[in-house]
Formats: C-alpha cells, sequence, structure tokens
C-alpha cells in the first residue's frame, strides 16, 4: 500500500507538528522556527518549480537565518536533481509508516503500562530531554490545535517512554516517541503505540502514521512488528557553506 492523496498527509504533519510561522510565496511553502527541528524550518514545493523559484525560497530562508533546507517528497524527482546540482546534499531519508488505528486498536494493553495525558508529566519531560527530545519540540506540542494528548509508558512504576500524538485529515499522527535505554527490548514501543491506537480510534482517526528515518533501525523494526507499512518515503536537501 502506498500513499494515495500525499497533500493530505502532508498536511497534517504540518497541523500536528507545526511551525512557529508559515508563508506561502510562488511556488513555495516556507516553514520559520527558530528551533526545533526540520520539519519545521524546511521549504516545500507548491506545484513544480523551476531554478529560478529556488532561488525566491533560498532568499527568504537566508533573511530568516535559517538553513537552505528543502523537503523532497517521492515523485519530485525534477526539484531534487536541481538541488542535487546546486550542491545541496540529502539528509535524513524517511519512511512513513501507517496502519489502521482499528487495528492497532485491537492489539490491547494494560492501563498500569501505558495511559494518556495532556499537558505532559514533568516526569515525561524530563525522560524526552534525556532522549534528545529537547524543550524546544516539546514546546511545539503546546502550539497543536487540534485533537491531541501524549503517550506516558511505565515499567514497575518507573518512567520507561513517552510519545505524543494528534490527528488531522482522519491521521493520527505519532511524533516524539523515546523509549529510555535502561527499558528498551521490554516491549514497551508495542505498548505505547498500541495505546496510541486506541485513543487515535477513539478520536476518529482512521489511521495511525508514524514517520521514521531510515537510520533508525530500532524504531522501523517496531513498525514493522506491530504491522505497519511503509505508504510514502521524503528526505531533505540542505546547503552546507
Amino acid at each position: 500500500m502506498m500513499l494515495k492523496n500525499g497533500s493530505d498527509i502532508f498536511e497534517a504533519i504540518d497541523v500536528t507538528w507545526p511551525a512557529e510561522k508559515f508563508l506561502e510565496i510562488p511556488k513555495w511553502k516556507l516553514r520559520r522556527s527558530a528551533k526545533g527541528g526540520k520539519r519545521v524550518s524546511a521549504a516545500t514545493a507548491i506545484g513544480a518549480p523551476d531554478i529560478s523559484d529556488i532561488k525566491l525560497a533560498e532568499n527568504k530562508m537566508v533573511q530568516w537565518h535559517q538553513d537552505k533546507l528543502f523537503m523532497i517528497k517521492k515523485n519530485e524527482i525534477l526539484l531534487d536533481e536541481a538541488l542535487s546540482a546546486s550542491g545541496y546534499r540529502v539528509i535524513d531519508p524517511t519512511n512513513i509508516w501507517s496502519i489502521s488505528s482499528k487495528n492497532l486498536s485491537i492489539q490491547k494493553t494494560l492501563p498500569v503500562k501505558a495511559f494518556t495525558i495532556f499537558p505532559p508529566l514533568a516526569i515525561q519531560r524530563e525522560l524526552w530531554r534525556e532522549n534528545h527530545i529537547p524543550p524546544s519540540r516539546i514546546e511545539i506540542m503546546d502550539r497543536v490545535k487540534t485533537h491531541k494528548t501524549t503517550i506516558f509508558g511505565r515499567i514497575n512504576a518507573r518512567p520507561a517512554a513517552s510519545a505524543f500524538v494528534a490527528v488531522s485529515n482522519k491521521f493520527a499522527m505519532v511524533h516524539a516517541l523515546v523509549v529510555d535505554k535502561k527499558c528498551r527490548r521490554q516491549g514497551m514501543g508495542k505498548f505505547v503505540m498500541q495505546k496510541v491506537g486506541s485513543w487515535a480510534y477513539q478520536m476518529g482517526a482512521e489511521s495511525v502514521v508514524a514517520l521514521c528515518t531510515e537510520k533508525n533501525c530500532s524504531a522501523n523494526i517496531l513498525y514493522k512488528s506491530l504491522g505497519m507499512q511503509v505508504i510514502g518515503k521524503y528526505h531533505y536537501r540542505v546547503l552546507k557553506i
């Protein structure tokens, strides 16, 4: 199964993990964020831009003191080639994993293992920070205006995992899933994702979607083990001087 309506899922990414500011100019959707990572600062194409249009996007990113950074979707071959010819290098090829929320919700989890809560607890914020999710990314969660929650997982009454999930376009998008290093290989990732499925189904979302870089082997294995499928891909190109 591949992605049928790519625009819907990329719109859902913007709604559930929003930049500080969005700006649409001819041929481009730009994202302005002082911090928070590539997903909230990359430019994406509207239609089929040509080489002269690329300069327009670059000028605005320079004005904002951001990296020259573009997200490239699977079918944007000409744009990808044009950026490559201009010295842009590929970074973070990413899989888009998906599963029916109903199918994921069938995989029940015990309430003591994982539960939903928003706003996140202080211990969740600490867990994120310790596992490379800085405060700037936690602030993104506060910007989300749609239905949202976090999943907090425990093992033997100790904090073990945390994730953020929000709904848009019938997609429940999972962001910032971490399992603490001390608690891995104990099924905690599955427990959290199963709880995501239950919450998503209750919210009316048809699918649960997770974004995962190709190099994150453990997370890709987790999603595959849950019966999720890769329905699309994207990558970034960045120009470093």
